[in-house]
């Protein structure tokens, strides 16, 4: 009489569950379909006690279960049938799966986690096994569109990725290295991000002058790259006409003014040195001052910025004219974009003139741009640069 009350009262806390659960024999005949597995699969009780006509509820033609599978000891068909998410070491301890179900009591598909765990006797007879279901549906649905989501986005960055490079390959393309390794110059561009908008070049003419350009375009990235685009062929085709320093800066200010949108602006630096005559000429505008550093690695002069940036100003008046210097005993001009003064350490702390100074200073007549790189590494830490960051220098030879 106990055990029956006890079996009547387990029947009756099975089918009050609010949890989807149904119930199967040893011989895989229905013992409990409780009223919550009524509502998740449109099929009332009545229809399925005493039978073996559970997969009804799920599937459009017959297959078993995952209750059938623990029953049986089929752990292939677990693996075969379902997307199992936990392997078990044996169904007869209780197996965790997922799976899409046709669900044609309510004629559309539900997603449902379903966990299956035998019943056994004092014995270790198998009397039943316990099957609860949960709808994961919307949770299923919303990792698809979120997976959907991602394959959309990772297509569109290596689509971004292959329109860079080639981006970078035409950039690269358009600055000829053979002339800047022909005009005897060293330089460095370390890009902020992808594309630099600080740009090197230098060219002899056919006189044999050496004409250099160290320029800063508004912003850093593939934008700002863009901006300086315009001023590569330019700048080759007028060394090629041994124009005067003033000219030169003039012909390519117009040229931005005419092809860089609102707001757009390169800042620069132009120099121009005749080493057989040891003299030369400078332009610097928006961009830190131009250095001209003795063998020794002292910062002996000064050649300050006194003009507007290029592509503000039509008027070639306003552009202003290059000065000219001179030099007797052997030095070295440096040119440098403003990422390096700027560039700021994890205290906020910029890198300054200070120690671009020291760095020149520690070089002596050595490389002056291994020393700077080296002291803004130091300086940065681990620290990312905020702007692109470049440095040119031209020997003046005695």
């Amino acid at each position: 009489m106990l055990n029956s009350q006890k079996t009547s009262f387990a029947i009756t806390l099975m089918e009050n569950l609010v949890v989807p659960t149904f119930v199967l024999d040893a011989e895989q005949r229905v013992l409990v379909w409780n009223r919550a597995c009524e509502r998740l699969t449109g099929i009332p009780a009545d229809e399925v006690i005493g039978t073996r006509d559970h997969w009804r509820a799920f599937y459009d033609a017959p297959r078993p279960c995952l209750a059938d599978l623990v029953a049986t000891n089929d752990q292939d068909s677990i693996s075969r049938l379902y997307s199992t998410h936990e392997t078990p070491g044996a169904p007869s301890f209780g197996v965790h799966a997922e799976n899409w179900c046709e669900m044609p009591g309510l004629k559309r598909r539900l997603y449902l986690a379903v966990d299956a765990g035998p019943v056994y006797d004092d014995a270790g007879h198998l009397i039943a096994v316990v099957e609860t279901l949960r709808d994961m549906t919307e949770k299923k649905l919303a990792q698809a569109k979120v997976q959907e989501q991602a394959s959309i986005l990772q297509a569109h960055y290596e689509e971004h990725q292959r329109e860079a490079e080639l981006a970078r390959r035409i950039l690269e393309h358009q600055i000829r290295i053979d002339l800047m390794k022909q005009a005897g110059v060293d330089y460095a561009v370390r890009p902020a991000a992808g594309f630099s908008g600080d740009m090197v070049l230098a060219a002899r003419s056919p006189s044999g002058k050496l004409y250099a350009i160290l320029a800063d375009a508004t912003g850093h990235g593939l934008s700002a790259a863009v901006s300086v685009l315009p001023i590569v062929q330019e700048f080759y085709r007028l060394v090629e006409m041994s124009l005067p320093l003033s000219d030169i800066v003039e012909s390519i200010n117009f040229l931005l003014v005419n092809s860089l949108p609102l707001g757009r602006f390169v800042s620069a630096a132009f120099v121009c040195v005749d080493e057989a005559a040891r003299k030369g000429e400078v332009w610097v505008g928006g961009v830190p001052d131009v250095l001209m550093v003795s063998t020794s690695g002292e910062i002996v002069r000064r050649f300050p910025s006194r003009h507007l940036p290029l592509g503000i100003r039509r008027d070639a008046r306003q552009v202003g004219l290059a000065k000219a210097f001179q030099w007797d005993t052997p030095c070295r001009l440096v040119m440098l974009s403003d990422g390096v003064a700027e560039a700021t350490d994890a205290t906020g702390k910029p890198f300054e003139d200070e120690r671009v100074s020291r760095a020149f200073a520690q070089a002596g007549a050595g490389n002056l741009i291994g020393s700077l790189l080296a002291a803004l590494d130091t300086h940065l830490g681990e620290q990312a640069a905020h702007d692109d960051m470049s440095v040119l220098v031209i020997n003046c030879p005695a």
